[in-house]
């Protein structure tokens, strides 16, 4: 069991290896050790949602440092190979790629919303030229996210790591927004609105 330190906004996995379940905050290793099963806590949330994912408990703990705000807990759903953008003025599309960054995909444990975790998520000036982003800004809207690609292990699919694409919006045709906050040592990717969801059987819309 991973070391539980003071920082609050601190990422812990647990997980068969690294990258499987990410629990931030709320002192997880107290629950853990007492074995609690509230179905309404954050971390069994977490838990619950990594189990339906990747069709298997997850085993140990370890410990990323985020930058806040971040949720009470994140389910992880693999490593981050690619996103892509699509932009009303510069390039139409963009691809930004993320492999070998370290950059995990993870989710708050109600399978509503997405975020990336650690690792490398900067985004250069060339790529943000690119897609007709203003470099002068702090804060950047890069534009319509219309594919995500990660990979994962799922026990319920092959039980061996693969790469998985899904395109935003299949069902509804509404998408979520790529953002990038380039501000601190750190800069941070995340994603507005959209209307996908977390299944057990992946991302939905």
């Amino acid at each position: 069991m991973a070391k539980r330190k003071s920082n609050p906004a601190e990422l812990v996995v647990m997980a068969a290896n690294p990258a499987d379940l990410v629990l931030m905050g709320a002192n997880p290793r107290k629950r853990a050790r007492k074995g609690r099963r509230n179905p309404d806590s954050k971390l069994e949330g977490a838990s619950q949602l990594y189990e339906e994912f990747h069709g298997e408990q997850g085993k140990h703990v370890d410990t990323y440092h985020e930058p806040e705000p971040r949720p009470a807990s994140l389910s992880e759903l693999g490593d981050l190979i690619e996103l892509q953008v699509k932009r009303p003025t510069g390039w139409k599309w963009a691809v930004l790629d993320f492999t070998g960054c370290g950059v995990k995909l993870a989710s708050n444990a109600q399978g509503t919303q997405l975020y990336f975790v650690s690792g490398d998520q900067k985004v250069s000036r060339g790529e943000l030229s690119h897609v007709g982003a203003d470099n002068s800004k702090e804060l950047i809207d890069l534009g319509e996210a219309t594919l995500i690609a990660y990979r994962a292990r799922k026990a319920h699919v092959d039980g061996i790591a693969s790469n998985y694409e899904h395109k935003f919006g299949e069902e509804t045709g509404v998408r979520p927004r790529l953002m990038y906050d380039r501000r601190g040592p750190a800069p941070r990717l995340f994603l507005t609105g959209g209307e996908y969801r977390i299944e057990a059987a992946g991302i939905i819309n």
